[in-house]
């Protein structure tokens, strides 16, 4: 796919990389954006303005003012502004979009060794719920979809890890990003000293939009990976054969496929996944490709009609979505939103914003969820968020064994 209309791309070594990546996380006071796809790498830290919302406001009218603001930069002379940043799951609070400007674009290249953080002393750790209060939410979900009142639903945990220590935003980016080349790695902030930043690494694509080109690649239906190679094979046939993660999927591709189709002359859905993997996890992917009837369709035209997918919110979606704030002790932020950047011209590409954590100063907030159908088991369910934990946790070089002595003590 090309990438953003009429900025000239570099070329960039690792150790540059390096460089411009500490430039622009490790600043307590400067907004700014970093995104990596599969293929390129784009910054911005250059910020002409945030996109206000009004209070209580919902997705369309976020969209909506962001495309108002992005014409408007254009028409006051900032030819090349581009929008970017977070889309959050449910509140306008935490809408954090920008128009930037001086946007830089990558080749993407790979860091070639797992960086170590400096080092960081843990000194307290804690979920939010406890394990077993997760699991009986999970069991009450699961009645409600034994009842005929829903089909699925994405339950979140909060894993808060304080250290003595500020956290070094930059060399974490790196390490999740090396660790996702296939998926997209993200850090944003519009007011690092009073908020911090909000990062990940995901290996889910909810839209890109390239002239009259749209992709998609949902993921729904995870098992964890086995450093035993005969035992990993087994755990991702598992997967696939897994009747439970094929419903699962397939819950997520019917709503795309729907959502997409009136934008599209053609579009591809596969009839069956196929596996991906990152470091930790296996999941069930479909690869959807397709031509739009119109260019002027506006990549967040296609964002406002997925956002929130089956896969980090549920179905149907209100329901799943009024359970969700009903059942979770916290706010998920950015968490299962969506993260990306849109152009002048109407194309972008954004990423669904999950095994991601909000980083300020010394303390982590780490998020995962797990997508709950009726033949869910609460303790496996469980299993899965740990095992999605893991992600961010290995961006830190920590162990669970780590975790489990500070809860120990």
């Amino acid at each position: 796919m090309s990438i953003l209309t009429g900025i000239a791309a570099d070329l960039s070594n690792s150790c540059q990389q390096t460089a411009w990546a500490h430039e622009v996380l490790n600043c307590d006071q400067s907004p700014g954006f970093l995104f990596a796809t599969p293929d390129y790498i784009v910054k911005g830290q250059h910020k002409l303005s945030d996109i206000q919302v009004p209070a209580q406001s919902k997705l369309n009218e976020w969209l909506s003012e962001a495309k108002a603001a992005l014409n408007q930069a254009v028409q006051a002379g900032h030819q090349h502004a581009v929008l970017m940043g977070g889309i959050p799951f449910a509140s306008s609070e935490d809408v954090n979009l920008m128009l930037l400007s001086d946007v830089q674009i990558y080749e993407k290249l790979l860091y070639p060794t797992q960086q170590k953080i400096q080092d960081l002393t843990l000194q307290n750790v804690s979920f939010i719920p406890e394990g077993l209060d997760y699991q009986t939410q999970v069991q009450f979900l699961v009645e409600q979809m034994q009842a005929g009142h829903l089909n699925k639903a994405v339950l979140a945990r909060i894993l808060e890890l304080e250290f003595q220590q500020n956290i070094d935003i930059s060399t974490l980016f790196q390490n999740l990003s090396r660790a996702n080349p296939e998926g997209y790695s993200y850090a944003v902030a519009n007011n690092p000293a009073q908020s911090g930043w909000f990062v990940g690494a995901s290996p889910e694509l909810l839209v890109a939009k390239q002239r009259r080109q749209v992709w998609s690649k949902p993921v729904a239906g995870t098992l964890a990976r086995d450093i035993d190679p005969v035992q990993d094979q087994k755990n991702a046939q598992q997967l696939l054969n897994s009747a439970k993660d094929q419903h699962e999927h397939a819950v997520v591709i019917e709503m795309i496929a729907d959502q997409l189709a009136p934008f599209c002359s053609r579009l591809n859905v596969p009839k069956q996944p196929s596996l991906i993997r990152t470091q930790r996890l296996w999941h069930l992917a479909t690869h959807i490709q397709g031509e739009l009837k119109s260019e002027d369709t506006h990549v967040l035209d296609l964002v406002e009609r997925l956002h929130p997918t089956p896969a980090i919110c549920g179905q149907p979606t209100q329901v799943a979505k009024d359970l969700i704030l009903r059942l979770e002790p916290f706010n998920r932020e950015l968490f299962a939103g969506t993260m990306g950047w849109a152009d002048r011209e109407g194309n972008g590409e954004w990423s669904v914003t999950v095994r991601c954590a909000r980083i300020y100063q010394n303390i982590a907030r780490l998020f995962a969820g797990a997508g709950i159908v009726a033949a869910s088991e609460p303790h496996a369910e469980h299993a899965e968020t740990a095992a999605k934990f893991r992600t961010v946790l290995d961006g830190f070089s920590l162990e669970s064994a780590d975790i489990q002595h500070m809860q120990e003590q």
